[in-house]
């Protein structure tokens, strides 16, 4: 009888115990739903579908040398100082995200930065095959359509902060001529070619307060396996985004590339070094 007893008694402390588990476990639930309830109404996430077009305010500084066959290592041009061509130019850009999953999302960019001048030369130049002579008047443009294609991939995903890493390129179409004119005879020497420019990264977004978003993402790549071709670049952005009336909003972001294509590539047999950094102010629609 005895035994009978402590059994029930046993299974009583079981059973109470079971119960207040089940309380606190449907307590925590409940607290954890409220809270994930008032963190949505009060911090609104940041939208996954968004379109920014505005102004692109970049410093540039590209250089380059093109080498020859025949008259073998070219000069090292820097295309701002060498050839005063425009360091700080005023571009339209636009930019978009585009969500396809809920781990998975597009991040695309368009612009065009279009430069040109006349200079007379203090130097003798030698690009590829053409040398251009001191005292020389030399026409110079420089032409390049930028084109960013990212995939950005999830890792953590709260009302208020995403994190993940991203993986994609800036593909770059150039055009470059130099071109002069003494006694009739007519110097030029000039690319046309296109390059990705590949990066891998981690990118983030945090709500600081209700419609007020600051996102960004950093990346890097290196290649070197091969003795005609070295090649590195980085990239950093950082963007506020403030919604002032439910799909409309203002943004501001900051943007720094650097990319070195030391070797043979395409038409390019030489050293290629393109530098562009700065602000960009826009009008974004997000939804």
């Amino acid at each position: 009888m005895g035994s009978y007893k402590r059994k029930i008694h046993k299974f009583n402390w079981i059973f109470i115990l079971g119960l207040l588990m089940s309380l606190l476990v449907s307590t925590l639930h409940a607290q954890d739903a409220e809270e994930t309830a008032q963190a949505t109404q009060e911090w609104r996430k940041k939208p996954g579908f968004s379109l920014r077009f505005g102004t692109y305010m970049p410093s540039l500084n590209t250089k380059l040398r093109l080498d020859s066959e025949r008259l073998g290592r070219g000069t090292e041009i820097d295309f701002e100082d060498t050839l005063q061509l425009d360091r700080s130019p005023v571009i339209a850009r636009g930019d978009a995200e585009v969500p396809i999953a809920s781990w998975l999302g597009l991040d695309l960019g368009f612009y065009i930065i279009n430069r040109k001048n006349t200079r007379v030369i203090d130097r003798d130049i030698q690009v590829g095959d053409t040398i251009f002579n001191l005292n020389q008047t030399v026409n110079t443009k420089f032409n390049t359509t930028y084109l960013r294609t990212n995939f950005k991939f999830y890792i953590i995903r709260k009302p208020r902060l995403d994190f993940g890493v991203w993986a994609g390129a800036n593909v770059a179409f150039l055009n470059f001529s130099l071109q002069a004119q003494e006694l009739g005879e007519t110097f030029s020497e000039g690319r046309d070619v296109w390059a990705p420019i590949p990066a891998i990264g981690v990118h983030a977004s945090y709500s600081l307060f209700r419609n007020f978003y600051v996102f960004g993402k950093a990346g890097y790549f290196y290649y070197g396996l091969s003795d005609n071709l070295k090649f590195n670049n980085w990239s950093l952005d950082i963007n506020v985004n403030y919604y002032f009336y439910k799909f409309l909003g203002i943004g501001a972001t900051y943007e720094y590339n650097r990319a070195k294509l030391n070797g043979e590539f395409s038409d390019l047999s030489g050293e290629f070094v393109n530098r562009l950094g700065g602000f960009q102010f826009y009008l974004v629609i997000g939804f």
